[in-house]
């Protein structure tokens, strides 16, 4: 288990690096003041949305277009990365919660981010096929969107689960519960946003932020306790070398 532990901690690490790498090359390099361009090509569903996601904020500016048209591919490209840790990430904590005797809702979350995964990687496809084209159409948007729509569907899903995996166990530390506490509360939040894309993407796009943020909360949180556990062990292996020695 406490393998495991140490190996959750790397992924978790490891997911956060990639993030903010990806964020790095892509949304800092944009043009002008579209926020959440990202978002807006994955949920917009129509080609007005994936013009408005690659404008510069410049009336005539062919040449900026083009930039982030090539920043929302280098984005997509680099997403399949992302695609591995996350899913890897969420198998790794479901795997303890269900060592820990949740085994339903881990074996759940575990289900639901496999979906999230495989439709994520459709999306990516979608997108790059969409970025190709000469000028964008509805019938792109929208095979984006629908994969999108599944993709952010199950994995909230899988945050909800993995939050109860973790929240109802009484076998774990509080910060533990705490953490899938917050996990629940970012699966509710995605769950209502994602649901509600069809009738408002600002408000989808406001409450996925806000589900991703709370995602991003949990996992440092469980992160910290994740650290604490294996310098305990290490702790208590040092205790027991020395009376070895003794």
């Amino acid at each position: 288990m406490r393998k495991t532990e140490k190996f959750v901690a790397i992924l978790i690490v490891a997911l956060s690096a990639w993030a903010l790498v990806m964020m790095a090359a892509t949304d800092w390099q944009f043009k002008g003041n579209i926020r959440n361009r990202i978002l807006l090509v994955e949920i917009g569903s129509d080609a007005a949305s994936l013009n408005h996601a690659v404008q510069t904020g410049v009336r005539s500016d062919p040449d900026g277009i083009a930039q982030n048209v090539r920043l929302v591919v280098r984005n997509t490209y680099m997403d399949f990365v992302f695609i591995v840790l996350y899913f890897l990430t969420y198998a790794g904590i479901a795997y303890l919660a269900g060592i820990l005797g949740q085994r339903l809702f881990a074996s759940l979350a575990v289900i639901c981010v496999a979906v999230a995964a495989a439709a994520d990687l459709l999306e990516n496809h979608a997108i790059l096929i969409a970025m190709g084209v000469q000028k964008f159409t509805d019938p792109v948007a929208v095979d984006i969107s629908e994969f999108s729509q599944v993709k952010w569907a199950f994995f909230f899903l899988a945050t909800l689960f993995l939050g109860l995996a973790m929240a109802l166990n009484r076998r774990t530390s509080s910060l533990r519960r705490i953490a899938g506490l917050i996990f629940v509360i970012a699966g509710a939040c995605g769950v209502l946003g994602i649901g509600r894309y069809r009738v408002s993407v600002e408000f989808a796009i406001v409450f996925i932020n806000l589900g991703v943020l709370l995602v991003i909360v949990g996992l440092l949180l469980l992160l910290w306790k994740l650290r604490q556990s294996l310098r305990e062990l290490s702790h208590v292996r040092q205790i027991q070398a020395a009376h070895a020695h003794a």
